[in-house]
């Protein structure tokens, strides 16, 4: 073999070791802001939600917030460990955001009818309640599961390994 043959076969390319810890700050900070935005914009902030949830657009910001927020949160992890993002990591981020907002939709979708059919008193302010729970409860969801279940790949290549 050639010098430059060995010098290349024993570089080691470090690829992103992602840490639970840093999905989780990423997680306080987002429930940090709507905690805010709930206190400082106590009648707005959820109308506009469930107004938004009405017109049906909420799912897609939901799950273009979710994908901006894992990409940036991944890439920051990527700069402060000077390592390269792997393939795997880069397609559950791609994907897992937006199977978690689309699948919690869903759920959302039954516990609004399943309100509805109980004919409750204040029955829309039940309805905005249950949106706005299932919109926090979903934007946590999408951020923290990508990240859980990349961790968890790289456990099982790493015992594999």
């Amino acid at each position: 073999m050639s010098a430059p043959a060995v010098a290349r076969a024993t570089v080691h390319e470090r690829i992103v070791v992602v840490r639970l810890a840093d999905a989780a700050e990423a997680i306080a900070f987002l429930s940090l802001v709507f905690g805010l935005l709930l206190v400082l914009l106590p009648v707005s902030f959820p109308k506009m939600i469930v107004n938004s949830w009405e017109r049906g657009q909420l799912m897609p910001v939901m799950m273009g917030l979710a994908l901006l927020l894992d990409t940036c949160l991944y890439v920051r992890i990527a700069i402060m460990r000077s390592a390269k993002p792997g393939l795997v990591a880069a397609a559950c981020l791609g994907s897992l955001p937006l199977l978690v907002v689309g699948g919690l939709s869903l759920l959302l979708q039954s516990a609004v009818s399943h309100t509805l059919a109980l004919d409750m008193s204040n029955l829309q302010l039940r309805v905005g309640e249950e949106i706005l729970a299932h919109t926090y409860l979903g934007l946590i969801s999408a951020v923290f599961l990508p990240f859980l279940v990349i961790r968890l790949l790289q456990q099982f290549k790493a015992t594999n390994s």
